[in-house]
């Protein structure tokens, strides 16, 4: 009978220990997949960084070129208008970088609702960005397109308007897109939270 019982003791034992294991390689497995989840999304931003250091190094350099190459065939344009334009541009996409930036460090280490919070965040101050933007963005254009002889001023203008409503139509899209993203990503937060909850 002391066998037995020795023997059932073992048993429970051996068993306890089997629980602890299993346990622990299912914790283990959380931590690796909720691991792997935030990679995820981080690397689903990725794509919003690559486009803003698109806008630093392609876009702003092409502008550049653009207007300076503007000013050399029309001499008579004041460099002003010209100079205010390409400082928009600039503080443009230091405002894009400082506005979207979540490291990737934050998405492995941080809480998953404050990263949520940022994103939500994120999405106000790129439509605030947006509409403070715009009006000083047309105001230069104006005020350029204002330098220009009488006689190249309504074509200009009239070419202007038409690359403004592209690009502003462009510009749009692309903020919408960038804003899908965080909703996405904002959804599959929530959704984790509840599992876990």
């Amino acid at each position: 009978m002391e066998n037995s019982n020795l023997n059932k003791m073992n048993e429970l034992e051996a068993m306890r220990e089997q629980m602890q294991l299993l346990k622990q390689k299912l914790d283990n497995q959380e931590i690796v997949s909720d691991q792997l989840l935030r990679k995820a999304m981080s690397g689903k931003m990725s794509w919003i960084k690559k486009y803003i250091w698109f806008e630093l190094l392609v876009l702003l350099p092409l502008c550049t070129l653009n207007f300076v190459g503007l000013k050399m065939m029309y001499s008579s344009l004041s460099w002003w208008p010209i100079l205010a334009i390409l400082l928009l541009l600039l503080v443009e996409i230091l405002l894009d970088f400082f506005i979207n930036n979540i490291s990737s460090t934050d998405w492995l280490s941080e809480n998953l609702l404050q990263t949520a919070g940022k994103l939500v965040k994120m999405k106000k101050l790129r439509w605030w960005q947006l509409i403070c933007s715009l009006p000083v963005a047309i105001g230069l254009f104006w005020w350029l397109f204002s330098q220009f002889p009488d006689d190249l001023r309504m074509p200009m203008t009239i070419g202007g308007t038409i690359g403004g409503v592209i690009g502003f139509g462009v510009g749009v899209s692309i903020l919408l897109k960038m804003q899908r993203t965080n909703d996405e990503l904002i959804t599959q937060i929530h959704e984790i939270k509840n599992i876990k909850d």
